[in-house]
Order: C-alpha cells, then structure tokens, then sequence
C-alpha cells in the first residue's frame, strides 16, 4: 500500500511538471547542441548586422507578402471580406522586424529565451492581445521563408563561398532553435503530444 502511495505521488509530481511547460533554458541547451550551434555561429549571426538591419523592414514585408501570397495563409491576415487588415499586418510586421533585431544583435541566453517563450505565447493567444492563433505550421513555413529572403542578401555581401555557405547554415541553425522554443510554447498549451 505505501509503495502504490509513493508512485501516486511520483506520478502525481510528474504531471504537475508536465502542466507547468518545458523547462527552455534546458531545451535551448540541448537543441543548441542537437542542431551543432557553436560560438563561432553566433559570431557569424552577430557579423550579419550591417546587412541584414538595415533590410528588416524589407524582409518582413517580404515574408509577410509571402504568406498573403497563400490563401492558406492569407485568411489569418485579411478582413472577413478578404482585403488585407491592414492594421493586424502592421502589428504583424513590427513585430517580425523587432524579432529579427533580436536575432541579429542578442546572444543566444535566457533573455532569448523568455523573449522567444513570450513570442509562442501570444502566437498560442495566451497572454497576448491579439484573438487569433496562429497554426503551428505556419511558424515553420515563416522560418523558410524567412531563410530564403535572407540568403540573397548575404549572397551578396559575403564574397567568399565558404563563408557564405556557413553564414547561412548558422542563420539556419539559428532559426532551427527558435522554431523549436515557439514550437516547445504550443505543444505545452496544448497539453496534448499530437498537437501538431
């Protein structure tokens, strides 16, 4: 009877850490270290600044013309008699232009971290303003189209192959890790492994 007693308890501790959501600076951790980001990527990102700034307006603009683009995409993005919300798109594209700041210019830390926890959040509708949620899936497609607006940009600032090609397979790494904190913000929301 005591032993059924202790796994109920040990159960019962586990669910209560399930339903609190993952732990990110261990999950930044480990997938900084599944996706093989190393100091010399972050310097990589940190050398894009002069760059890929002053194109960040023109980078959202392009992502998100990219997803109005697709009327999968373009029905989260219009007014219910299909123009483009124009103010939600606005809001939108603030948002993407600060997120891309933080990408270039802050180190991969705990600040990111509880930076990238709040950005799954409001894309889930927890503690944000905005009602509408945004599908997993389309924070994907946003990560590869925002690689391949990228990609031209550096092609032409970096001369040398070899460095272009790891600069943009450290953005890749880089955008990898985020994906997966947004991606960890939704699976906990859901509270369901099928969420997806």
């Amino acid at each position: 009877m005591t032993a059924q007693v202790e796994n109920t308890s040990d159960s019962k501790r586990a669910l209560r850490g399930r339903s609190r959501g993952p732990d990110f600076n261990r999950r930044l951790a480990t997938t900084r270290e599944l996706v093989g980001y190393t100091d010399e990527d972050e310097a990589r990102i940190h050398a894009t600044r002069d760059v890929l700034l002053p194109q960040a307006g023109a980078l959202a603009d392009s992502v998100y013309g990219h997803l109005l683009s697709h009327p999968e995409t373009a029905v989260h993005l219009t007014l219910p008699d299909g123009r483009p919300d124009r103010a939600h798109l606005a809001a939108r594209i603030d948002s993407l232009k600060a997120w891309l700041q933080t990408l270039v210019e802050a180190p991969l830390d705990e600040r990111v971290v509880s930076y990238a926890a709040g950005v799954g959040r409001a894309h889930t509708r927890r503690g944000g303003k905005s009602p509408r949620r945004v599908n997993g899936r389309y924070l994907v497609v946003t990560m590869s189209t925002v690689l391949a607006a990228i990609a031209p940009l550096l092609e032409e600032a970096i001369a040398d192959r070899r460095e272009l090609v790891a600069t943009i397979a450290a953005w890749d790494k880089l955008l990898t890790i985020h994906l997966d904190l947004f991606l960890a913000v939704y699976g906990s929301a859901e509270g369901n492994p099928h969420w997806y």
